[in-house]
């Protein structure tokens, strides 16, 4: 059994960075490093409210951690989507999965605590949620060794934060945030089910991926919507049981990006 991910405090250099990480798609180009995108950040006056440190922690904490892994793949189809008009809700969900595949604390977080809350009668997430859910990964070993509790206090209201970033939560009530829950859009199920088809992954590994928890949705729910893509004509599906399989229709995942600016 593989060991849980031991976690980290780099989600508070960045959080989502949703409107920052279109700005930072706007300036990068094919093969640009993190280094060269932070000079084109400060030469073209990007980014202007923020701070030379804040800067840094936006494209080399965030951005390419997040989008310029394996040769800035992530980065080069965004920009494609994003130059094709492709709709801010959309791109904020795509945004939200490469957040959590690159912060395991707020991949976990969004898929505990969060649908747990709301699926539950309270609908609200607070700093007590966090509290109880840092106190958790302490337990099991994701956080060695425990952090200073100012640091556990800065993080939980980094985790809030960033569900606030993706509209996952109101804005701070009295203590709580009202949980809005997100419905995964036709465009996200596109992008998402074959860059896991275009990673390697079998048809059954794709409907246990992590990536759909976080749009609240179990195997049963990705087969479901999986036919609706197959309704769509964009894939085959054929559900034998408990067994999916799949005939994908397109054959890279720059068709795929036409069909969701399309």
């Amino acid at each position: 059994m593989s060991q849980p991910p031991h976690y980290n405090t780099n989600l508070s250099k960045a959080q989502g960075m949703v409107a920052e990480t279109i700005e930072l798609l706007d300036l990068w180009e094919p093969g640009m490093k993190a280094a060269e995108l932070r000079d084109r950040v400060h030469a073209t006056g990007a980014l202007s409210r923020q701070t030379a440190t804040r800067i840094n922690d936006l494209v080399t904490r965030g951005f390419a951690q997040r989008y310029l892994l394996d040769g800035g793949k992530a980065a080069l189809w965004l920009k494609h989507l994003l130059k094709a008009g492709v709709s801010g809700v959309a791109m904020k969900q795509i945004f939200l999965i490469y957040t959590a595949r690159h912060n395991p604390i707020f991949r976990d977080f969004v898929t505990s605590t969060y649908w747990r809350r709301a699926s539950n009668g309270t609908r609200a997430v607070s700093a007590a949620d966090t509290r109880d859910f840092l106190e958790k990964a302490v337990s099991d070993g994701r956080i060695q060794p425990r952090w200073a509790e100012s640091m556990m206090a800065r993080v939980g209201r980094y985790l809030l934060g960033t569900l606030e970033d993706f509209q996952l939560i109101d804005e701070n009530r009295d203590g709580h945030r009202k949980v809005r829950p997100v419905t995964i859009l036709p465009e996200t199920v596109r992008y998402l089910a074959h860059d896991l088809h275009f990673s390697g992954l079998s048809d059954a590994e794709i409907l246990d991926s992590p990536d759909w928890a976080l749009f609240g949705l179990y195997p049963t729910d990705v087969t479901a919507e999986l036919e609706k893509e197959a309704a769509r004509g964009h894939l085959q599906a054929q559900n034998a049981g408990q067994i999916l399989r799949i005939e994908w229709q397109h054959p890279n995942m720059e068709s795929v990006l036409d069909a969701i600016a399309h």
